[in-house]
């Protein structure tokens, strides 16, 4: 007993003695502390010179509808980044995770039943003054509701920093915002068809139905063409709808379904056509998915969940579980109530409480899609038990690809930004599938338990990835220092081979996962595409545009 307690006692003066050691030598002050201070220093600056912060992502953004209320302070990147070289535990062995949402914001009590919450005190429910909470040095993933913080915060200096990973990406617009997404779209496609891609892949890559811009001149006048024909008429009166008008706005806000009201009120902003051209309101209308699969009569979406992992190179997973979502009230082409059409769970919420149902849960569908394959075999729509695995997942992974590729260029091109979306998916009658709506920065909802429980498996499966790639970044830029820019700092080496250097760091910051630092077995996230094609096998070669190259 005595021996032991003698081992134990030497054990630790020894650790400690090391650690004065180190805090000695590490200290504000120490030369060892100024060689990394200067290294620090050298590598923010040459990422600097590769951003430029004139782009749209960066113009300065006052009154944006939120702004994150977090101190401006130049020097913070340079404080976090040396903090954390100077204590590698806080990236290791930790996991501090901003988030600047309160109230009821269940991806904050995940973060905090789960990992390091930055900053627990922080609570913003609303715009408020800039200014007011300091970032901690610690923070390795910002993740906030805000996605103006690089209109407020200068990227790389007071947000951004080389040891993070802020969770928007400067961009991500160009996704989520409907029109955006429908322009991206034809043009996808034009580019696929100008490669003469068989019509078997342009199946493949379409992810939404026709769609009418109506911005553009020629398609507004289109449009108008085709609702003023007699068949048109013909068919809304005997079919019921045709037509769903869109704008950019979300939780089931801002559709209209081209019932007869509806259509005049089109009629009057566009001056039944005359204002084509000159009308630029960024609304789409697209035609209606008259044949949705049903269950019990009512029409459904699920939400699938993919993240971008990182943009430098383009690494992109989709998430194995969805969120099945029904519309308050039954299908009918017919009917043109947007309840029986339009599945958005605020849609439905607001349905249920309008209606006296607030403790009615049947609204809600708590199902994993292991489920729906099950009632998809009762009703003799499939026979195998791995259509799943087989035939759902791929279209989920091809249709999150051909979604990207298609706005791909227009994302900041960089390691330190990342970003999360909620993908609406309808399943027609003949099991295909299409996109509804792309949201950024989802919201969680939790209307039932099931829901609850999904969440708090997706939400620290999501943000894994992203840790696991700063932990992966800090291993490769701490190697780097220590064997050769501290050296070269300390033999006054380093000015003569600044150019070499900098080249090697910028590729040692493209993503990537570190052999020890990969992602757990149990994370239900599923690799669809990383850079330079390597796609997981869901896309053909032959389907892709010529531009994109290929490795094995």
């Amino acid at each position: 007993m005595l021996q032991s307690f003698l081992l134990s006692l030497a054990s630790g003066i020894v650790l400690f003695i090391v650690y004065m050691y180190h805090r000695a030598n590490l200290s504000e002050g120490s030369a060892n502390y100024r060689y990394y201070n200067e290294a620090v220093k050298g590598m923010s600056r040459w990422l600097e010179q590769t951003v430029d912060l004139s782009q749209t992502h960066f113009q300065p953004c006052k009154n944006c509808g939120y702004e994150i209320a977090l101190v401006h302070d130049n020097s913070y990147c340079i404080r976090s980044d040396l903090f954390k070289m100077l204590h590698p535990e806080v990236i290791i062995q930790d996991q501090m995770v901003l988030r600047d949402y309160g109230g009821q914001d269940l991806a904050r009590k995940i973060i905090q039943q789960n990992m390091y919450d930055a900053l627990p005190s922080f609570v913003q429910t609303r715009q408020i003054e800039i200014g007011y909470h300091q970032t901690p040095l610690e923070t390795s993933i910002v993740y906030p509701y805000a996605k103006n913080y690089f209109r407020t915060h200068t990227f790389g200096k007071q947000a951004g920093c080389i040891l993070q990973k802020y969770f928007h990406v400067p961009g991500q617009e160009e996704i989520a915002l409907k029109s955006n997404q429908s322009t991206h779209f034809h043009n996808y496609i034009d580019n696929l068809k100008l490669e003469n891609k068989s019509s078997e892949c342009i199946k493949d890559a379409s992810y939404e139905k026709p769609t009418f811009r109506m911005w553009l001149k020629e398609e507004c006048e289109n449009f108008f063409e085709i609702i003023n024909t007699q068949q048109y008429k013909d068919k809304l009166e005997n079919e019921g709808i045709q037509y769903i008008y869109k704008t950019n706005r979300h939780l089931g806000n801002g559709i209209l379904l081209l019932d007869y009201q509806n259509e005049k009120i089109i009629r009057s902003w566009y001056k039944d056509s005359i204002a084509c051209g000159r009308n630029q309101s960024q609304v789409i209308i697209q035609e209606y998915l008259k044949n949705p699969y049903l269950f019990k009569g009512h029409k459904m979406e699920f939400r699938s969940y993919f993240q971008i992992a990182s943009t430098n190179p383009p690494i992109l997973y989709g998430y194995k579980k969805a969120l099945i979502k029904q519309c308050a009230l039954k299908f009918d082409l017919l009917d043109f109530t947007k309840e029986a059409h339009v599945c958005n769970t605020a849609v439905t919420k607001t349905h249920k409480q309008q209606s006296g149902q607030e403790q009615d849960d049947d609204l809600y569908i708590d199902w994993n899609l292991e489920e729906l394959q099950d009632i998809l075999i009762q009703q003799g729509k499939i026979k195998s038990k791995n259509w799943l695995k087989e035939e759902l997942y791929p279209q989920i992974m091809r249709k999150i690809t051909h979604l990207f590729f298609s706005v791909e260029k227009y994302l900041l091109k960089d390691s330190r930004v990342g970003e999360f979306f909620g993908v609406d998916f309808i399943l027609d009658d003949d099991l295909n599938l299409w996109i509804f709506e792309c949201n950024r920065n989802p919201n969680f909802l939790a209307v039932t338990e099931g829901r609850k429980e999904k969440f708090g498996k997706l939400i620290p499966d999501m943000l894994e990835i992203q840790m696991q790639l700063v932990r992966s970044r800090y291993k490769r830029i701490r190697d780097f220092m220590n064997n050769k820019l501290l050296p070269a700092i300390k033999s006054r080496q380093f000015q003569q081979q600044q150019d070499k250097f900098k080249e090697e760091f910028l590729q040692l910051m493209k993503d990537r996962f570190e052999p020890e630092y990969q992602i757990s077995k149990s994370n239900l996230a599923e690799l669809a595409y990383i850079g330079e094609g390597q796609f997981n096998g869901y896309i053909k070669k032959q389907c892709l545009e010529s531009s994109r190259v290929l490795k094995k």
